[in-house]
């Protein structure tokens, strides 16, 4: 087939959190002697707690942290970290400048990082470590500073890239996606080794079915800590990603011309032809004829 490209101006691409740039990524290892002041600045101030356990004050408010939580300081807000006695915190700082509205989120925002925001905060940190010559617990450093040689390529770009997809992706955990998602998440992109497992088991039974109770006594967990975490990760219950799965399942057997609606019906557990249809078409928009008519066409 003969592709036409043509030089049409395309509309810009819709960039809902932009960072225009980083001005310091610091990783401290704070014994309880540490005593910092009061700065404010023009941008963002993201504070994780790596391990350990500190307090925060934003306008005089005191924000108790600890490990596996952030906080994010606003542009302008007065801020510190303090350290209490007997704690010796490490401690993420991360800097940076951003006029996208829907930053507007995280104001004074208390955050518990998922596993996924945990494994973009290590990614940063390490990309930052071989891209920029960071000092060891030097708060007052204020610009970051390129190592002469040796840096990672594309360093640079890939913490601003990984540090927007980190908020877009906390916006959707903590807010959006909990009340409004509709997209279920595909097995490639689940990185929750205890959803992976759930997915797997759901495998293993695609041409059968399952209660809650067995997946339960299969996961060694109780039926309400799955679901909560579940929907928590894929944004719909069990048994809708276990029926969305029977469905792209169905979708492939139609391709294949080998078996007819009813014998897909009955191999898939569906429990008649007319309710298969009519989740087939809940879940794609067409009945499995007109899948079918649609996937003969060029």
């Amino acid at each position: 087939m003969e592709v036409i490209h043509k030089n049409l101006k395309q509309p810009d691409i819709q960039r809902t959190i932009s960072i225009d740039y980083i001005s310091a990524i610091h990783y401290f290892e704070f014994d309880d002697t540490f005593v910092d002041r009061a700065e404010s600045h023009d941008t963002w101030e993201l504070v994780y707690v790596d391990r350990g356990r500190c307090d925060v004050v934003s306008d005089d408010d005191i924000i108790h942290l600890k490990q596996g939580e952030m906080f994010f300081h606003k542009p302008g807000e007065v801020h510190l970290l303090k350290v209490n006695k007997g704690s010796t915190p490490n401690i993420i700082i991360v800097a940076f400048y951003s006029a996208s509205d829907a930053m507007r989120y995280f104001e004074k925002q208390k955050i518990i990082a998922s596993m996924t925001t945990k494994q973009h905060i290590a990614a940063i940190i390490h990309e930052a470590s071989n891209t920029f010559d960071l000092p060891f617990n030097n708060p007052r450093i204020k610009k970051l500073k390129l190592k002469p040689e040796d840096g990672l390529w594309a360093g640079q770009q890939s913490i601003v890239l990984r540090l927007e997809l980190m908020l877009i992706e906390i916006v959707r955990e903590n807010h959006y996606y909990i009340t409004n998602r509709k997209m279920v998440v595909p097995k490639d992109i689940i990185e929750d080794d205890f959803i992976l497992k759930i997915v797997d088991f759901m495998e293993s039974r695609l041409y059968g079915k399952f209660t809650m109770d067995e997946l339960s006594r299969e996961m060694n967990f109780g039926k309400t800590h799955i679901s909560k975490a579940f929907s928590k990760a894929c944004g719909c219950t069990v048994i809708d990603y276990f029926t969305k799965m029977k469905v792209n399942e169905a979708k492939r057997l139609i391709r294949e011309s080998r078996y007819n609606f009813f014998e897909i019906s009955e191999m898939l557990m569906f429990s008649n032809s007319h309710y298969f249809s009519t989740v087939f078409k809940k879940n794609t928009g067409m009945t499995p004829s007109q899948y079918k008519k649609s996937c003969k066409k060029m």
